[in-house]
């Protein structure tokens, strides 16, 4: 019996390495984005921050492994890391390739980052490498600002497109129109534009593409400025990973963005993220919520599926929440929103510690000497974790049903859940609201999560909802005090080792 049921698992085994990762198993997971150079040092990292953002600092591949307790505690059980290949000089942050062969020997060795992805499958946490594929690094001489012409075509030193006909001819995007023609065939930020119509071009990111996933088990791929690229491109791409893929469209137009979805399995939800932004951040006293809804509402028609978007608060191309918004409050209610909804939620690393940097360089701070389990929004962002998980597979199979709308308030439910938030902070007083037709039945208790002395009972279909200080409310019809995280099975915990062990053998 034993020898059948260790054929059967394997089996199980091979068809999950060849299948991927689906994106609806990618809708069970919550996401924790790192810069690998700003989280941690492979030993004890500096008792002092790293004073200069446009260099290393120090953060390793070994030093992610050594403190996935901190991301499991948080709740998280995936991760984002940025791209780690060999960059061009001051690339830090991966975006700019200099041999996409080797691994960036500021973070660690190949076999760091097998360590590292056979760690988090240990701990059924799973890794979602960030590709760029549409530009190589700056060329000697070269910088954000500007190049000289006659270094633009110069590609010594690049693996494996060392040859003027692997690139586009130089011309600098004019975001004024963003034809096709424009973004796809001019360079951003003067970086060298890749010619993904050459055949050797376009074979070589797909061979390797695929060869990423059979050498170190990724389990899904976030892929850098979609929208240098063509669209038949990408479908290329997504067949060759063989795992979730999620572009980064960086717009606020819904019709551009949700194009993406489709030749990718998924985007990154930034006409939501520009929504929230404004009504958190930007214009917390004035923004009325009832544009949750009526975002909402566009994306029914404009996505192929909503439920696998990523979305987000905070990145490393954008200020952080804090650095707008200092009000601790508003951003708990912001980030209710971000684990609740029905998608698949991504937190930057440092928002649990309540970092505040301004536009980058500024967002992209050292986690060392801040990190502090007992933080606040480090215990609020895990709580609301914990209890995300403790509701199982039925929470994440739920629809996200609107209640409640208006200028200052808004509510859904989900699964036996019913979470209300507000952007009007902390100095808000006495937001009151009674919900009708709730769809709870009568009698039913509803306890706060976030502080289970508040609870609500539901006479005649209603039920009033008051957020004191602003603060969010998530009502929940079981018993709050016992909402443990579920424990993935010990056959799920078999089958992701042999995948990690066989992905790594290969």
């Amino acid at each position: 019996m034993l020898k059948v049921m260790f054929r059967a698992a394997v089996v199980v085994v091979i068809l999950q390495v060849t299948l991927g990762k689906t994106p609806a198993e990618w809708r069970t997971r919550i996401v924790y984005q790192i810069l690998t150079d700003r989280f941690a040092h492979t030993e004890q990292s500096p008792d002092t921050e790293c004073p200069e953002l446009y260099e290393y600092c120090g953060g390793t591949l070994k030093g992610i492994q050594n403190n996935l307790d901190y991301i499991a505690g948080l709740g998280a059980n995936a991760i984002w890391i940025s791209p780690f290949v060999e960059n061009t000089e001051l690339g830090f942050h991966g975006y700019w390739p200099k041999n996409i062969n080797e691994v960036n020997s500021n973070f660690g060795t190949e076999q760091d980052l097998k360590d590292l992805i056979a760690a988090c499958h240990e701990r059924d946490i799973w890794v979602m490498a960030d590709l760029v594929l549409n530009h190589m690094g700056y060329q000697h001489g070269c910088h954000w600002s500007g190049c000289p012409l006659e270094k633009t075509d110069n590609f010594t030193g690049f693996v494996p497109f060392d040859k003027t006909e692997h690139y586009h001819p130089f011309c600098d995007i004019d975001w004024s129109k963003e034809e096709p023609e424009n973004v796809q065939g001019c360079w951003l930020a003067y970086l060298p534009d890749l010619n993904q119509t050459n055949t050797e071009v376009r074979q070589t990111l797909l061979d390797w593409t695929t060869d990423l996933t059979t050498r170190y088990g990724f389990d899904g791929y976030r892929l850098d400025f979609v929208k240098g690229v063509s669209m038949d491109f990408w479908q290329e791409v997504d067949e060759a990973c063989k795992e979730y893929t999620i572009g980064e469209a960086y717009d606020g137009n819904l019709d551009v963005v949700a194009s993406y979805q489709g030749n990718l399995d998924s985007v990154l939800s930034f006409p939501m993220y520009f929504v929230l932004e404004d009504l958190f951040q930007n214009n917390p006293s004035t923004g009325s919520m009832e544009k949750i809804h009526e975002q909402l509402e566009s994306e029914a028609t404009a996505y192929q599926d909503t439920t696998i978007l990523g979305g987000f608060l905070d990145n490393h191309d954008r200020a952080r929440f804090l650095s707008k918004n200092s009000d601790v409050t508003a951003l708990k209610n912001a980030l209710v929103y971000l684990l609740m909804a029905r998608w698949i939620p991504f937190v930057y690393y440092g928002t649990e510690l309540g970092f505040k940097g301004g536009n980058d360089p500024q967002n992209r701070e050292s986690l060392w000497p801040h990190v502090d389990t007992e933080h606040e929004l480090y215990k609020f962002i895990a709580k609301v974790n914990e209890f995300r998980s403790s509701l199982g597979q039925s929470f994440i199979d739920s629809e996200q049903t609107e209640s409640l709308y208006d200028s200052d308030f808004y509510s859904f439910t989900r699964h036996e859940t019913y979470i209300a938030i507000t952007n009007r902070g902390s100095g808000a007083s006495g937001i009151q609201r009674t919900v009708s037709d709730s769809g709870f039945s009568d009698g039913t208790v509803l306890s706060n999560v976030l502080d289970p002395s508040d609870r609500v009972t539901v006479d005649d279909g209603k039920f009033t909802v008051t957020l004191r200080k602003g603060e969010p409310k998530i009502y929940y019809t079981g018993d709050v005090s016992k909402s443990t995280k579920s424990s993935p099975c010990l056959l799920s915990i078999f089958l992701i080792g042999l995948a990690t062990f066989s992905a790594v053998k290969h």
